[in-house]
């Protein structure tokens, strides 16, 4: 038997032939562009690509290398320069000889405490309680110029009468200026919210403005449950006052109003006895102030008042022993303040 001992045919294999053809070819078109990127001017946008990605590259890199590891440079802090407190002269006033329960005076610009008494003893703050009212009515964009009938609650008012119809203007200046429970209810519900609704965001309101020991049950104040503290009371009247509807209307001396259901016009004089100056004082610029006055509260008052250079403080007065002494008292700690106490001039 005869073996076949010559070496086999080589396999032709045609796909290998292909890419290798590919292959080239490839190399060739590359090469190709290459060339023309360097040479041709009209296709220089090649090299502008290729700068771009090479820099972007070595930002990548640097990016890595300084997440990697090793400090990154930063700039050294700036240094916060402190707000120029009013500097006492002098010796501190004593306030055991005012009847007022708690007090505080607060530089506006800085915020600090000039003058305190108990200013952290929380208090029912009476009509004070409607300032915050009026903050809540002012978020809903109310038209002031439309009518409504006054809410028939059996709650203590000399200027509101059930039924009677007036517009949210005349309502809103009857809660301001002559502090009348019927018409700041009026306008709560005006706003279409439900009562407890309004309370809720008379309380979520307080939070938002720092007033922690500032709690509400009702709009007006009458109930013993609205409790603030001296502290808090200075913030209050702060924000109030930055809204002109509220601080125009603290601002009236007096107003009148007519029911036409009744035929029977009032009169009506602002509760701020030192705006009306029946109460003697030299204040060039009062600003704005709210009374309050319950039973359970005592006399209540707060105010911003400016001396004549400027300076405004916050003024609280919280249960004093009577109705002119929440004046009084307001007035004489105001005047010492200013007195006793240089501000730094104005940079």
């Amino acid at each position: 038997m005869l073996l076949n001992f010559l070496p086999p045919e080589p396999i032709s294999d045609n796909s290998n032939r292909w890419r290798s053809a590919v292959a080239v070819l490839v190399i060739v078109i590359g090469l190709g562009v290459f060339l023309l990127a360097q040479f041709n001017p009209l296709n220089s946008q090649f090299s502008v690509i290729s700068q771009n990605f090479k820099s972007i590259s070595s930002l990548a890199v640097k990016d890595v290398k300084n997440e990697i590891g090793g400090d990154k440079e930063f700039q050294p802090p700036q240094e916060v320069q402190k707000p120029k407190l009013p500097q006492l002269q002098g010796v501190m006033l004593v306030c055991d000889n005012f009847s007022a329960k708690s007090i505080i005076v607060k530089d506006k610009d800085t915020g600090a405490v000039l003058l305190k008494k108990n200013e952290y003893n929380k208090r029912p703050i009476a009509s004070i309680t409607k300032l915050m009212s009026a903050l809540v009515i002012l978020e809903k964009n109310l038209d002031w110029t439309t009518s409504t009938k006054v809410v028939g609650d059996e709650v203590a008012d000399t200027i509101m009468y059930a039924g009677d119809t007036y517009t949210l203007e005349e309502l809103w200046e009857a809660a301001l200026v002559g502090s009348s429970n019927k018409a700041i209810l009026t306008l709560a519900d005006a706003t279409g919210m439900l009562r407890q609704d309004f309370v809720n965001r008379m309380n979520e309101k307080a939070r938002e403005m720092g007033m922690s020991d500032t709690s509400f049950t009702d709009p007006t104040g009458l109930d013993e449950t609205d409790i603030s503290t001296a502290s808090d009371l200075s913030i209050l009247i702060s924000e109030a006052l930055k809204h002109e509807k509220i601080k125009e209307a603290v601002n009236i001396k007096e107003i009148d109003l007519y029911s036409k259901e009744r035929k029977h016009k009032q009169h009506i004089w602002n509760t701020d006895w030192l705006l009306l100056n029946w109460i003697p004082n030299k204040f060039t610029n009062l600003i704005g102030g709210k009374t309050g006055y319950i039973p359970a509260s005592g006399y209540n008052f707060v105010m911003q008042v400016a001396n004549d250079k400027g300076n405004v403080i916050n003024v609280v007065v919280l249960g004093t022993e009577s109705h002119e002494a929440r004046f009084t008292e307001c007035r004489d700690v105001a005047d010492w303040v200013f007195k006793n106490y240089v501000w730094p001039e104005n940079s």
